[in-house]
């Protein structure tokens, strides 16, 4: 607190000093900008330097891959299902391998919620050993094909062409 010099009343100064202030709060600022750029390269993700892509046809016919639709419902290898029966197939699918290894992809739409969802419960399969999980692509609305049943195979005719549906008429 100040005091007015030259005047008759000898009274307080009601004014708060702010300059200790100020003193405070540049040296805090310098403090946390001086902080700050080691905790962000910190938070940086590790990505891989070099991915490649596989084609459709080379995806191993065992690998996992569970989904999230559009609608909320889940799937697993383009089989949509209950959440319930999702865990007990990736469980009993997984009791076998060595290494335990489940892609989640999921509908740009879907909600977010549902994704955690999956994976907490793709975690929690209780299967012996640690369950991976790997992270499908962002694909745009019109690519996202994890929950669209797969093309059904044309039977065969005896010559080894494919069987024509035959119209009575």
């Amino acid at each position: 607190m100040g005091f007015k010099v030259g005047e008759d009343d000898g009274g307080g100064m009601s004014e708060i000093n702010v300059t200790p202030l100020i003193d405070i709060m540049l040296v805090m600022l310098i403090i946390f900008m001086i902080i700050t750029p080691p905790a962000v390269s910190q938070m940086a993700a590790k990505l891989p330097e070099k991915t490649e892509s596989i084609p459709q046809d080379d995806v191993p016919q065992d690998q996992l891959v569970a989904a999230i639709c559009e609608d909320g419902t889940f799937a697993l290898n383009r089989n949509v299902m209950p959440l319930d029966d999702l865990r007990r197939e990736v469980a009993r699918r997984l009791r076998p391998k060595a290494k335990k290894l489940v892609f989640v992809d999921g509908h740009p739409d879907a909600p977010y919620e549902k994704v955690v969802l999956l994976m907490d419960t793709i975690r929690g399969t209780n299967e012996p050993g640690v369950v991976r999980i790997g992270l499908g692509k962002l694909k745009e609305a019109e690519d996202f094909t994890s929950c669209t049943p797969m093309p059904a195979v044309a039977p065969e005719g005896a010559d080894g062409a494919p069987a024509e549906a035959s119209t009575a008429g």
